[in-house]
């Protein structure tokens, strides 16, 4: 639909000028494919890699491409068999990867980035210690400010990924947050990406369709 395509290109532009005003690196990719291809030409083929989950990165085809077989030092956490401790081990070793690649839950047109996440490893890489950030998120992710933004995340995303996991926790009954005190909950660290700091170690790919959510 024509004003659909326009909307987006207006919330693009004005969120691309506002990230970029608070020193976030910020390119815009036509297609999935696109995002992926730039992400195979930012990335060098020896960097250690982290990666936070993703349905967005999912969708771009990501993990076809980035693996231990074409990325010998990716950093895979998702590997079949591996024991929790393991596990574990590779997600803190992701904290001083080259380079950590993830999504996140809305994206304010003021500048700012809204994660939420389960343990706080996807947080805690993409906040420090990893030499390059790199955030792939859709147009959908955008919203008008910081405000609607975690609103977003709250009770879209979280909501949605409490649905994927089957966690029964009140808001797939509700379908909003109702900041549970559940012990299956899975949104227990939120963090919001004010600038990038320092400048230009996060790179904003901003995709012109729907991805994750």
């Amino acid at each position: 639909m024509k004003e659909k395509i326009l909307l987006n290109e207006i919330l693009l532009e004005t969120t691309m000028s506002a990230l970029r005003k608070k020193n976030f690196d910020v390119v815009c990719a036509d297609t999935p494919q696109d995002a992926l291809r730039i992400l195979t030409e930012t990335i060098p083929q020896d960097s250690s890699i982290g990666v936070g989950g993703s349905r967005t990165l999912d969708q771009i085809s990501f993990f076809d491409t980035f693996n231990v077989q074409h990325y010998p030092n990716y950093i895979d956490r998702y590997e079949a068999g591996i024991s929790a401790e393991t596990k574990r081990e590779r997600e803190i070793s992701m904290l001083s990867a080259d380079v950590f690649v993830s999504s996140c839950n809305g994206i304010s047109q003021t500048g700012e980035l809204v994660l939420i996440d389960g343990n706080g490893n996807r947080c805690g890489g993409m906040t420090f210690g990893p030499k390059k950030r790199i955030v792939v998120a859709g147009v959908n992710k955008i919203a008008a400010d910081l405000s609607a933004a975690m609103s977003m995340a709250q009770n879209r995303a979280s909501v949605m990924n409490n649905l994927r996991f089957d966690t029964k926790n009140p808001c797939t009954i509700t379908g909003r947050c109702m900041n549970c005190a559940s012990t299956n909950r899975i949104c227990n660290v939120t963090t919001i990406l004010h600038r990038a700091a320092p400048a230009g170690s996060i790179l904003v790919v901003l995709v012109k369709e729907d991805l994750g959510f």
